[in-house]
């Protein structure tokens, strides 16, 4: 559960998140990339360097912060990210990683 200050950090990222969100995934898969080469497998590469994996989640940062208040507006687009994981067997000590080169 987010504090009420938490959602106000968050909710005041959605501006920056707008102009910078494609650029600041970018950096995030670069440091993931380069810090967890064994990860790589987990993502498609083509997507990587035509830069769509870095658009979708800069576009899926900025929906939730967004909504934050409310994010059962995303659930039908965030739906499909969860399967895709579920598919790809993304395993639970991923998560901290990505969270970790994310934040």
């Amino acid at each position: 559960m987010l504090t009420n200050e938490e959602i106000k950090i968050i909710k005041e990222t959605v501006p920056l998140l707008k102009d910078e969100g494609q650029n600041i995934t970018s950096i995030f898969y670069n440091m993931l990339f380069e810090e967890h080469p064994e990860l790589k497998n987990v993502f498609n590469q083509t997507n990587q360097k035509k830069g769509l994996q870095s658009s979708a989640l800069a576009m899926a940062v900025l929906a939730a912060a967004d909504n934050i208040d409310d994010l059962s507006p995303i659930v039908p687009v965030i739906m499909p990210v969860v399967y895709k994981h579920c598919a790809l067997q993304v395993q639970p000590e991923h998560y901290p990683i990505v969270g970790e080169n994310l934040i």
